[in-house]
């Protein structure tokens, strides 16, 4: 049993440190701008995200799902759920997903003209 217990602290520690992953398995450096409607807000940890429908010229709508940091992070940066509120108009400019039309969040301009911009996401590098 005592040969096994090595073993078993490797792989608890190992699935610790490597619970998290890494934004740039997700999103491209490619920076974007998508503007739109807010229709959905899921406020929550690990990452809360924010659907939009921008609507382009031809009147064809277009889903984007902007993902971001923690609903407790975004919380201590000054934006709560209402700011969020759904049918608000905004530009979500962020780094470009590797699957259509998602993005990961660098700031929202709300339809007021006040821009948010949320701190760096400390596991964006890893």
């Amino acid at each position: 049993m005592k040969k096994y217990i090595p073993l078993l602290f490797f792989c608890c520690v190992t699935n610790f440190t490597t619970a998290h992953h890494s934004t740039n398995a997700n999103f491209t450096q490619e920076i974007i701008s998508v503007e739109g409607l807010i229709e959905q807000v899921r406020f929550q940890n690990p990452h809360a995200s924010v659907l939009i429908k921008n609507v382009d010229e031809a009147g064809s709508e277009t889903f984007w799902l902007i993902e971001s940091s923690s609903r407790t992070t975004l919380q201590r940066q000054g934006v709560t759920f209402e700011r969020l509120e759904v049918g608000k108009k905004i530009v979500a400019t962020g780094r470009k997903g590797r699957r259509d039309y998602t993005m990961y969040l660098q700031a929202i301009e709300f339809e007021d003209g006040t821009t948010f911009t949320p701190e760096p996401d400390v596991y964006s590098n890893r």
